[in-house]
């Protein structure tokens, strides 16, 4: 009996030793590769302008709703928010399904959401957020995009909606955040080496703007233009 009691202790030292080490490896490698920015390139004279906004846990990209490249009223609307208003610029961001819809606070959190979410198991949506004026009670950072970046950005994002008929399928539900922002199906899988942040990053990337190597969280997102700055 004592033998497989020490047995059993030893498997789970095991067990705990390895996860501690993942646990310091992902932070290990997300305080590097967030460090290692990429497309640094500067434009020095852009022809739109966009805002990256963070809480602190997730990250937003902000543009302009319409402009001379794009219209996201093509695939969203801000008729399918509560205050159905027409307000100047839209944040998308990308995430969870469960945590978007079922976690309006750490609070709310649950084991199994948060499971299904760094595995990978969960959905995911778009959440779209408007604006007429850009918030100054969230981080922002803004810069200029030449028209090449900002039409690959667009295309980049509008990829990420589930569409019908070219247009972004609306999710019906009263978990919004307010009266301006809506949720819409998303493509794509959370987990935990792609996160919302992951996905910001990307879109950047992708688009030959600044972004780093890789992150799972926001600061790695924010850092690259508040230290640049």
């Amino acid at each position: 009996m004592m033998k497989k009691m020490i047995k059993v202790l030893k498997y789970l030292g095991y067990s705990i030793a390895g996860f501690v080490a993942f646990l310091l490896l992902y932070l290990l490698s997300a305080a590097v590769l967030s460090r290692i920015a990429v497309n640094t390139e500067e434009v020095l004279q852009g022809e739109e302008t966009i805002w990256l906004l963070s809480n602190g846990a997730h990250t937003d990209i902000v543009m302009p709703v319409k402009n001379a490249f794009f219209d996201w009223q093509t695939i969203v609307s801000e008729q399918d928010t509560r205050g159905k208003g027409q307000s100047r610029y839209i944040a998308l961001g990308w995430g969870c399904r469960k945590f978007y819809l079922e976690t309006p606070t750490w609070a709310d959190l649950k084991f199994t959401t948060a499971f299904q979410a760094v595995t990978g198991q969960g959905g995911t949506l778009m959440h779209a957020t408007f604006y007429n004026e850009i918030p100054t009670d969230e981080q922002s950072v803004s810069f200029s995009l030449s028209a090449a970046q900002y039409r690959q950005l667009v295309t980049h994002i509008a990829q990420t909606f589930v569409l019908q008929e070219g247009r972004g399928v609306l999710v019906p539900t009263d978990a919004v955040y307010g009266d301006t922002d809506a949720f819409y199906e998303a493509k794509g899988h959370y987990q935990l080496f792609f996160t919302c942040n992951t996905w910001t990053n990307k879109m950047l990337k992708n688009s030959g703007i600044r972004a780093c190597v890789w992150t799972p969280f926001a600061s790695g997102v924010m850092r690259n233009y508040q230290e640049k700055n």
